[in-house]
């Protein structure tokens, strides 16, 4: 049976899909392959027929096409007319088709568009497809890959369902621009290789005897190249690198190298060359599992030895430094883990670039955010805590080890007039290898009373007691006399908090103005001698604490005796985007032998004026802080911290000043950062810092990026003024490449 014969069957099954009440169009489709019998079927649109296949296949072949024309002799099928073959999650499509049926071979030709699961799509004029469309040929093979990547080739042969392979290919993320006269319409960078291998399965593209273009001009030859399918899983492979040179160590070079172990756990290995020092080799493992995660890093070389001055000399010293990380979900309210952070010597760090840091801080931890079950207002920690200090003032042998350390607190619901009860404890173990050591337990309990009158008045009462008790060892009493044994101190506190907040509305603006005052009082005489002060060295007056009854940051030192703050702030909102807020205060205290340095003028009853001005007005914010002389207003502290985001521009600056501080002393800093994008694909970054005492630069640095769908370029030139040992003045020069898919 012939064609016309053929044609009379596909009639006979549009009566028959009449007779069941389907309508059909005059255009056949979804005829399945290697059938002559077609079959109506209501699970498809109306407009469709679906033909049950003969043959053995996992997955049905569905037919879509203008005409469809079947020789029964030959068993050959010929679709024309925008063609449309579909078999499982691949769909392609062609101006013909001709399937056939004994060699089970697909042939297209015109315009074909092959889409697969993956979301890969192919382009050609002439295809070839066996093995239930799982094999074949592709002639003029074109792509447009997952992630919007091309990769054109000669010819592609589709080996199985996972790998095809490619003759004469080029690869390239990159657009391809207009045509120009000097670079022509070639993509920014491409891979040409004579031998090309996709591995879906493996997820791998691999290419043989390679040339790196750029825009059409061969600068690089590979005999082999790898990288990972676009969406593909983590794999094995080189990172981006980076490039450097600074004065301390001269030329650098790292080639990061990462390995995929398996799905939760991953290696990163970085080999760095430095021409002027011995080879450093950089680490990080992680892991991951169902209750948190790990991380360990860390560097080890071994460069010529240096002596305490920084000044090398004979032989050789092992130095470098590690990290462990880890943080675990022991249940729903619990949290268990670690941060150690430790380095070979104190200027490692700085030289080899890894971080600036001048302290490192360890520990490790548990805590509870629902202690006992009690309720969501209770928590508590215990932790072990280590430093070590890498300036030249910093003595190991005098570095405190805090363990444990162990803090605790409950806030009860609201009792009898929506007061609440609160409790607080503390325990503290120091030790050293010389000087003090001592030991620590602090229990307070407070109450807190609300209470709103009738026009919005808001005052809060609360009465607190607290009792530290201290078990030191080696504390210099006056005189040179050194104590070791127990002490301790009660502290019984009442205080008041008075505020006003006063709103009003003026059309869609709206102002706030509160007035606040703070009155507190406990007995003198809280700061023995022989409690040593370990945690609230670097006291500092600001408008942050302005309303705290004791200011100092820890439990060793308090405020004691009568005492009272004073001060107005509030909040105008000009705009949907536009806020400005204030505040302006001071402090009074009877006793003026409070040790809580509040003035340049240590025996002064009265506080320096504090406050702060903010401003917020998208894309700009503007926020400055003083602490003003009580008696003459010069301004003995201003920081002023201001941002803009405005597209081109972006920058923030930030100024510090003090003037005679009782902690600090004197000082005058500046630093600002400031970015601008040029175009879309090219942006300029400056930042710097000035020490405007001394008249020096601390660190200025500039850099450039060319970022775009397939690059991203960044270079990197400055210099650091800062000096410790074998840490010296360097101008530094770093420059990252990386390319889409590659690195």
């Amino acid at each position: 049976m012939g064609f016309a014969a053929y044609r009379k069957v596909i009639t006979r099954s549009v009566l028959a899909t009449l007779l069941v009440g389907v309508s059909v169009s005059a255009r056949p489709a979804y005829a399945a392959l290697g059938s002559i019998r077609l079959e109506p079927n209501e699970s498809i649109p109306r407009t469709q027929f679906a033909i049950k296949p003969s043959i053995s296949s996992e997955e049905p072949v569905l037919l879509d096409a203008d005409q469809i024309d079947y020789d029964r002799e030959n068993e050959v099928v010929v679709a024309t007319g925008a063609v449309e073959i579909i078999q499982g999650d691949t769909v392609m499509l062609a101006d013909q088709l001709i399937y056939d049926r004994r060699t089970n071979i697909i042939t297209a030709h015109g315009r074909i568009t092959m889409l697969e699961a993956s979301g890969n799509v192919y382009f050609s004029d002439d295809i070839e497809l066996r093995d239930d469309m799982k094999s074949g040929v592709i002639n003029q093979f074109k792509s447009r890959l997952l992630d919007d990547s091309m990769l054109i080739a000669a010819r592609a042969e589709r080996v199985d369902e996972n790998v095809t392979e490619l003759e004469k290919a080029v690869y390239s993320p990159c657009k391809v621009g207009c045509y120009t006269p000097v670079l022509g319409s070639e993509p920014l960078w491409q891979v040409r290789a004579d031998h090309v291998r996709i591995d879906q399965k493996e997820q791998r593209v691999v290419y043989d005897d390679a040339f790196f273009e750029l825009y059409g001009v061969p600068v690089i030859y590979t005999p082999y190249l790898s990288h990972a399918t676009p969406g593909a899983d983590n794999k094995s492979g080189l990172l981006i690198p980076e490039y450097q040179h600074s004065s301390n160590l001269g030329y650098v070079f790292k080639q990061p190298v990462y390995l995929n172990i398996s799905p939760d756990k991953d290696v990163t290995l970085t080999p760095i060359y430095v021409s002027q020092e011995s080879p450093v080799m950089a680490a990080e493992y992680r892991q991951a599992f169902d209750s948190g995660t790990i991380k360990f890093d860390g560097s080890i070389t071994n460069p010529a030895s240096i002596d305490a001055n920084g000044n090398k000399r004979s032989g050789h010293d092992i130095r470098g430094h590690y990290n462990a990380r880890g943080d675990f979900i022991v249940n729903p309210d619990t949290n268990a883990g670690f941060d150690i952070r430790r380095t070979s010597d104190d200027t490692y760090l700085r030289r080899y670039n890894f971080n600036q840091e001048t302290l490192l801080t360890s520990r490790a931890y548990v805590e509870n955010f629902d202690m006992g079950g009690v309720n969501d207002r209770s928590y508590g920690s215990i932790q072990g805590v280590a430093f070590q200090g890498l300036t030249t003032a910093d003595q190991g042998r005098r570095i405190p080890v805090a363990m444990p350390l162990v803090d605790v607190s409950y806030q009860s619901n609201p009792g009898w007039n929506d007061s609440r009860l609160l409790l607080d404890g503390n325990a503290l173990a120091l030790q050293r290898q010389a000087g003090t050591d001592s030991k620590r337990i602090s229990a307070t309990a407070a109450w807190k009373l609300p209470y709103i009158t009738a026009d919005g008045q808001v005052i809060e009462t609360t009465a607190k007691l607290r009792n530290d008790v201290y078990y030191v060892d080696g504390v210099t009493l006056p005189g040179g006399r050194n104590f070791d044994g127990t002490t301790g101190r009660t502290i019984p506190e009442a205080s008041v908090l008075w505020r006003y907040p006063l709103i009003s509305h003026v059309g869609d603006k709206s102002f706030l103005v509160e007035p606040v005052v703070l009155a507190a009082v406990s007995p003198g005489g809280g700061n023995p001698e022989k409690i040593p002060n370990e945690d609230s060295r670097v006291p500092e007056f600001t408008d942050t604490n302005l309303f705290s009854t004791n200011r100092f940051a820890g439990y060793d030192r308090v405020e004691n005796g009568a005492r009272v703050s004073y001060g107005v702030r509030g909040q105008a909102q000009l705009y949907s985007q536009d806020y400005i807020d204030w505040l302006v205060g001071q402090n009074y205290r009877s006793d003026s032998d409070n040790n809580f340095p509040f003035s340049n003028d240590p025996d002064s009853h009265a506080s320096d004026y504090v406050g702060k001005l903010g401003y917020s007005s998208d894309p700009f914010t503007l926020a400055y802080r003083f602490r003003l002389d009580k008696q003459n207003f010069n301004t003995n502290r201003n920081e002023v911290i201001g941002g803009l985001n405005y597209s081109p521009i972006a920058f923030s600056v930030s100024y510090l000043s003090l003037d005679n501080d009782p902690v600090l002393a004197t000082k005058r800093v500046v630093s600002g950062t400031a970015a601008l994008a040029l175009t879309e694909n090219w942006s300029l970054t400056t930042s710097g810092a000035r020490d405007l005492d001394t008249n020096e630069t601390t660190s200025l640095y500039t850099g450039a990026t060319f970022k775009n769908e397939c690059i991203n370029v960044s270079a990197v030139l400055g210099r650091d003024y800062t000096q410790d040992r074998d840490v010296e003045s360097s101008t530094n020069f770093l420059i990252k490449l990386s390319l889409k898919n590659l690195n």
